[in-house]
């Protein structure tokens, strides 16, 4: 059972029973409980039990005193995260936590992997990551991590011999002779970039370049690296990053058919060599397209729309197309089957987003801990930051 309750305590939430006074002096008022149809029963899963804990290692906690945070800082507060004793009252009960990227990388935040399959030495080695792996399952804590499949970094291998025309390594990317012209789905960006010889396709700029799925290659390392962290690394899942962009098709650059035949390959991989492993993707986009992704075999998506509807209704104090929307998605998805939150590391953090009331904040905190779907929290909304 999840230890709701003592988070929403830890965090100060005391609202569900009644009203409270906002800030500056108003009332906040708590949202109604899920309509009855709610309640209706189906398959659950292990993920469907557990409140999970958005970490980027790079800021969360420095073992070495060298400035940047590191697996061996996060082994240190595990027992403030989860102590492994349900008596307990002096954790926060969390119960899963899903790592930012922690592979090499040239960039603080790592979305650019520059090797797969070695953890950042900022971070720490790879031992680490399996000493970290064995601490927190110790205290029943599941990890998954961050799986960055579309692209890679431009300092990767692959692409500097890509790039550098070797025939072995030019197809694991896309290249054009000219440029297309094509711009980036959310604006006016440019998606192909000037290399030694043409031009390579990147969707987020050129320092990642994506790498190419129709080359049969790539797909197969890429399955490769996905089985060689859940088996011997000991992850227990991955956040897929991006999962909107991995395939285009005839100039269409996002959702495209091929990309959800994709997804669907991985999961009948991960079926195979890891079947208790845990997927949710980032596909920031609406329900309805988002749910294609359910459809193509990821066990859950992060609900952006819903979380949006969460920050609205409660800025506004009105929860009546709240209640609309957590009805309408429950009933969407597989039973219990998508990921809630309220912000993460690509958005201002929910504090900043309710206008600074610490009232409005753990009235949120309390509709993400209470509602359906599988939880998770970025790391400091517990204390606010």
């Amino acid at each position: 059972m999840k230890r709701v309750i003592l988070l929403m305590l830890l965090a100060g939430v005391l609202l569900v029973a009644g009203c409270s006074k906002d800030d500056d002096g108003g009332t906040v008022t708590p949202p109604p409980p899920p309509s009855d149809d709610l309640q209706a029963q189906g398959e659950v899963y292990w993920w469907n039990d557990q409140v999970f804990y958005e970490v980027f290692v790079r800021s969360f906690y420095d073992s070495d005193g060298d400035g940047i945070g590191d697996l061996q800082g996060l082994i240190a507060k595990l027992d403030y995260l989860n102590d492994g004793n349900l008596q307990t009252t002096t954790d926060l009960g969390v119960t899963a936590l899903w790592l930012m990227p922690v592979m090499e990388s040239p960039s603080y935040h790592g979305y650019d992997a520059s090797d797969y399959r070695t953890v950042e030495a900022d971070y720490g080695t790879n031992a680490d990551f399996q000493q970290l792996m064995s601490e927190a399952h110790a205290r029943g804590m599941k990890v998954v991590i961050d799986l960055v499949m579309n692209h890679c970094s431009n300092d990767h291998p692959w692409f500097t011999a890509s790039n550098a025309g070797d025939p072995l390594w030019r197809d694991w990317f896309l290249w054009s002779a000219t440029n297309p012209g094509w711009t980036q789905p959310w604006g006016n960006g440019p998606v192909w970039h000037n290399g030694s010889d043409g031009y390579f396709y990147g969707i987020f700029w050129s320092g990642m370049p994506d790498l190419n799925y129709t080359n049969p290659a790539v797909e197969s390392e890429m399955l490769s690296t996905a089985t060689y962290w859940l088996q011997d690394m000991g992850a227990d899942g991955f956040r897929l990053d991006a999962i909107k962009y991995l395939i285009e098709e005839n100039g269409v650059l996002e959702n495209t058919g091929p990309n959800f035949d994709f997804w669907s390959r991985f999961r009948s991989h991960l079926d195979v060599v890891a079947p208790e492993a845990f997927t949710v993707g980032e596909a920031w986009d609406n329900t309805s397209t988002v749910l294609q992704y359910i459809d193509a075999g990821l066990h859950t998506c992060f609900e952006f729309d819903l979380a949006t509807a969460t920050i609205d209704a409660v800025n506004a104090d009105n929860f009546t197309q709240l209640e609309g929307k957590v009805t309408e998605v429950a009933g969407d998805y597989p039973f219990q089957q998508y990921s809630t939150f309220l912000t993460n590391h690509d958005q201002n953090r929910i504090f900043e987003q309710v206008g600074r009331s610490a009232s409005r904040n753990k009235v949120a905190a309390a509709i993400l801990l209470t509602a359906p779907g599988v939880p998770f929290l970025y790391y400091g909304e517990e204390v606010g930051m």
